[in-house]
């Protein structure tokens, strides 16, 4: 039988300058083991790489859009967008959105490398209030993070609470984004419950709910899981969490501890540790999967 190769995405641009150097997610001996466990294992791993790769280069009617939600501050949320919208891109042939609609410092857009400033509000007023009928036209107010990766952020919004955004207006931009990009991936911040978020999640096929390290408080995240579920019946969920040094190896369904993710720079595929790779690898075909069904 054919062995088919490890899939290799496209190579992220090349740093700038003043990124510096980032470290590999993995030391030397930990990629030793990797490989070692790899070849005894006969590539069992490298099957998983594989099988992941091709769940996120499934095929979709239309623009599917994913919303990354956090239970608390710090949990992730940024990260975790990044990384999707950085495997759509390089796996996928199409276009791609990642949006920050927090009101933090721009973390998205770092995450991911972008050559300058691109505001949220712009975007949005631009798709709802000019004709948009090409691919430029529905990336005019959006920046290029290579890839075919679009993405825009909410630096230019102080407060959330003050001005938070509306459902209507998300569903029209949210609906013309889908026209034009593969996948919308959108950080929605730590509120997963908030009239903010609601906007958000009232158009979601997925919801990703980040949860922090450590023992998480059960009956809380429950209730959040059935009130989002009540919520935003259409919207298929699914958890994960991102581990700190502190905490460890991942379970099953988080992303272990990366050197390269923990440096907060622009993430570079090719950086991530083995392991990490292969887990946010099959986040991502978990996520497209869901979104999907929905």
């Amino acid at each position: 039988m054919e062995t088919r190769p490890v899939p290799t995405p496209r190579p992220d641009p090349a740093p700038s300058p003043s990124t510096g150097h980032r470290k590999n997610g993995d030391t030397l001996w930990e990629r030793i083991r990797f490989e070692v466990t790899d070849a005894v294992t006969s590539g069992s791993l490298s099957e998983r790489l594989i099988r992941a790769s091709a769940a996120v280069e499934a095929p979709i009617t239309t623009g599917r859009r994913i919303v990354v939600v956090g239970t608390a501050g710090g949990a992730g949320t940024s990260t975790v967008t990044a990384v999707l919208a950085k495997l759509f891109g390089s796996l996928r042939q199409e276009t791609v959105m990642a949006l920050d609609s927090t009101d933090q410092s721009g973390r998205l857009l770092r995450y991911l490398g972008a050559p300058g400033p691109a505001p949220l509000s712009a975007l949005m007023h631009q798709l709802r209030t000019q004709p948009v009928r090409t691919l430029p036209d529905a990336t005019a107010c959006a920046v290029l993070c290579g890839n075919q990766i679009f993405a825009a952020d909410r630096r230019d919004v102080l407060t959330l609470a003050d001005s938070p955004i509306g459902v209507a207006e998300w569903t029209d931009v949210s609906s013309t984004l889908s026209r034009f990009m593969a996948v919308t991936v959108v950080d929605a911040g730590h509120s997963p419950l908030s009239r903010h978020s609601a906007a958000l999640l009232s158009t979601a096929h997925a919801v990703v709910l980040v949860t922090p390290p450590g023992d998480a408080d059960a009956a809380l995240l429950g209730k959040i899981r059935a009130d989002l579920a009540d919520s935003f019946p259409a919207a298929q969920q699914l958890s994960v969490t991102v581990r700190s040094r502190q905490a460890g190896a991942a379970a099953a369904d988080g992303l272990p501890y990366d050197r390269h993710l923990a440096s907060g720079g622009a993430l570079q595929l090719s950086r991530l540790g083995s392991r990490t790779r292969i887990a946010a690898t099959e986040l991502a075909g978990r996520a497209l999967l869901a979104a999907n069904r929905s």
